[in-house]
């Protein structure tokens, strides 16, 4: 069984992640996690030292990680928020790995107050 994190909200969280993927059962560290975006019925996991599909919904996979951590950035993207480097234009995100993700535009008043709040940037 996973260690459990401290409760924030009242609940315990695991800090770790079961990932069933076409292969196999991986357990990944949620710190590892990037991000994750939505492909359909699919979501592709990528973590620090590779990428998993899963067969599961982008919003199962957002009820499995901590919101303190983890935000919904587009429809199609949830991000680890430790793993941001800088906003691009106020319109894209540049994480660890270089990638550009997309911050949807009703979305981007709320992650920048979320991040200015965390001391995180800006």
């Amino acid at each position: 069984m996973s260690n459990p994190e401290k409760p924030g909200n009242g609940s315990l969280k695991p800090v770790k992640i079961a990932i069933h993927d076409l292969e196999s059962t991986i357990i990944v560290e949620k710190d590892e996690i990037l991000y994750c975006k939505a492909e359909g019925n699919y979501t592709r996991i990528y973590t620090i030292d590779r990428e998993y599909v899963v067969t599961k919904v982008l919003r199962y996979i957002e009820s499995l990680l901590p919101p303190d951590i983890f935000l919904r950035i587009h429809k199609s993207f949830i991000v680890n928020k430790n793993h941001i480097l800088k906003i691009k234009h106020k319109n894209k995100l540049i994480i660890r790995s270089g990638t550009e993700l997309p911050i949807a535009r009703r979305r981007r008043c709320r992650i920048l107050q979320k991040l200015n709040t965390d001391n995180i940037i800006i």
